[in-house]
């Protein structure tokens, strides 16, 4: 199952059509190979043709026009209060080459639309073949498209047929922090991954779009960039901390006209600027640039800023805002060892300050030098401390006497009964030693020792390959006799035998074989047909092929 779904959502080049058919060839598999039931079979392939709905084609206002009478059509009805928020805009269905195919006007109640086949008579592909399912979109009186996700009950498009469909789920931005979640004018069922640009508070809450005070000098800005015309009915707001005491203060705040107002959305919102008659900071002061925040009418706050730089504030200046941005650069402390770590500055800000910790005195963790709380730093309260060493100092006794019967058992060497021939014995010291000087004691029945590389010590020879017997490893030990009770000696620290080279009396008695192939003899003669001849009987001239015993051949002639 999961193939199918990467095939699906990778084929960006796939048509509705080709679509339809693979989802129709993946269901019946699931039947033939998946031991479910038939409503979990159905849930997951009503799953998958709403991922193949999401990957189609990209719809644009102008592929929404009237469409071609092929002849042939089937009706699609909606019998569903999903699209209530469009009533009065179009709702149109494409075909795979982005042809409109279905066009009609979304009312608040039961209402059908056409969706027309393709003219069999034609070779040019005008409307829907067997079995398309089509795109759908909405069109706004704005000329917003809105992608639908998925039309519940419609299998695709049959000649003659009605489908009625009962549920209706569109598509788009669906996360609460992203600017297109609030610009799309809709609330989307199904997330289409059009969100891209994250939003931002800057510690503006609802509650700050209060203005503390109107002075008597102060600076226009005006706005001019429609995107902030998106936003009609909320309400524009700036701010700034005038007393540094971590609080930002509101400035100034106005309501968010629409894009038809008689300025063509533009608007201007001013800022107030400090009296300098009274001791309070009650405005702003030359230079300083406040933040600009929009509260939604969702009750979201969305801060931006200008792309061109702003100088400040300076009385009775005005300046125009041509375009905003609401994809900020998070300033702030990028290290996590600190109080103030902000997870999403993207640029460090130099203001890291305090160590975390725990900084309540009822646990065993308290730190009295920590700034701020750490999560879990603070584990064990002094009370639980106190019954816990109560509990184990009644445990120490049994627990002491315990460990030194371990220790005895652990220290006591290990016996080993050796059998003659060849045994498989583990070094159960806890330092490696020469091999040498560990089996010195039975050296004169020890044939010879191998470790797990196939390096030896071959005592008759005076070679050791080995080195030192390494602790847990095995090694593989051929014996003349058996040795009853044999336990590994330890012996001092860095202690070895040196070895002098020698060859056994019987290796130098023994006697050289010659194999029978060191004495090269003519095995055939034979001509160039391979037969076998008598060299007496060839004529002279003849070419022959001479075999010996040791593979080689010779030719010559008679």
């Amino acid at each position: 199952m999961p193939f199918y779904i990467f095939y699906l959502t990778n084929q960006t080049t796939v048509n509705n059509v080709e679509m339809y058919w693979f989802i129709r060839v993946v269901f019946v598999l699931l039947l033939k190979t998946h031991p479910l039931t038939m409503k979990h079979l159905l849930l997951q392939f009503t799953a998958i043709l709403m991922m193949a709905s999401l990957s189609a084609q990209n719809i644009q206002e102008n592929q929404f026009y009237s469409p071609t009478n092929t002849g042939s059509n089937m009706t699609l009805g909606f019998n569903t209060n999903d699209l209530d928020d469009f009533v009065g805009d179009v709702i149109g269905a494409f075909n795979s080459g982005g042809k409109c195919i279905g066009l009609e006007s979304v009312k608040d109640d039961f209402f059908t639309m056409a969706l027309w086949g393709n003219d069999q008579g034609s070779q040019i592909i005008d409307g829907l073949i067997d079995g398309e399912i089509p795109t759908f979109a909405v069109l706004k009186n704005n000329g917003q498209v809105v992608p639908i996700a998925s039309i519940n009950v419609f299998s695709g498009y049959e000649t003659n047929a009605m489908s009625v469909s009962n549920s209706i789920l569109t598509a788009g931005c669906t996360v609460e922090s992203y600017l297109e979640y609030h610009t799309q004018g809709y609330n989307a069922d199904v997330d289409n991954g059009s969100c891209q640009i994250k939003t931002y508070s800057l510690d503006v809450t609802p509650e700050l779009f209060q203005p503390i005070s109107f002075t008597d000098n102060n600076m226009i800005i005006g706005m001019n960039d429609q995107t902030i015309n998106l936003f009609e009915g909320g309400t524009l707001g700036t701010f700034f901390d005038l007393d540094q005491d971590g609080v930002l203060d509101c400035i100034s705040s106005t309501e968010i006209p629409g894009k038809n107002n008689d300025a063509d959305g533009f608007f201007t919102i001013s800022l107030w600027g400090d009296d300098q008659l009274t001791d309070e900071v009650d405005g702003l002061t030359d230079g300083q640039t406040p933040i600009f925040a929009i509260l939604t009418k969702t009750n979201h706050v969305l801060a931006f800023e200008s792309t061109t730089e702003i100088q400040g504030y300076a009385g009775n200046a005005f300046i125009t805002l041509d375009e905003i941005t609401f994809d900020l650069t998070i300033y702030g402390c990028m290290d996590s060892n600190y109080c103030n770590y902000d997870p999403d500055a993207e640029e460090d800000d130099n203001s890291c300050e305090g160590t975390p910790g725990c900084i309540d005195d009822h646990f065993v963790e308290y730190d009295a030098n920590a700034s701020c709380s750490l999560t879990d730093a603070c584990s064990t309260l002094w009370k639980d401390a106190y019954n816990q060493v109560n509990t184990e100092n009644e445990l120490n006794l049994t627990t002491i006497s315990q460990l030194e019967d371990s220790i005895a058992n652990f220290s006591s060497p290990i016996s080993i009964d050796i059998v003659e021939g060849w045994n498989i014995i583990g070094f159960t010291l806890d330092q490696e030693q020469d091999v040498v000087a560990t089996l010195d004691g039975i050296v004169d029945h020890v044939n010879i020792a191998k470790n797990n590389e196939a390096k030896v010590y071959w005592p008759e020879f005076g070679f050791n390959g080995i080195g030192n017997f390494i602790p847990g490893q095995g090694y593989q030990i051929k014996v003349s006799q058996a040795i009853d009770g044999f336990m590994y000696p330890k012996i001092s620290t860095g202690q070895r035998i040196a070895l002098q080279p020698t060859v056994p009396q019987w290796v130098i008695d023994m006697p050289v074989e010659m194999h029978p192939n060191d004495i090269k003899s003519l095995v055939r003669v034979v001509n160039l047909l391979g037969q076998e001849v008598k060299i007496s009987e060839v004529p002279k001239g003849s070419p022959l092929i001479y075999l010996y015993n040791d593979g080689t051949v010779k030719k010559e002639l008679r």
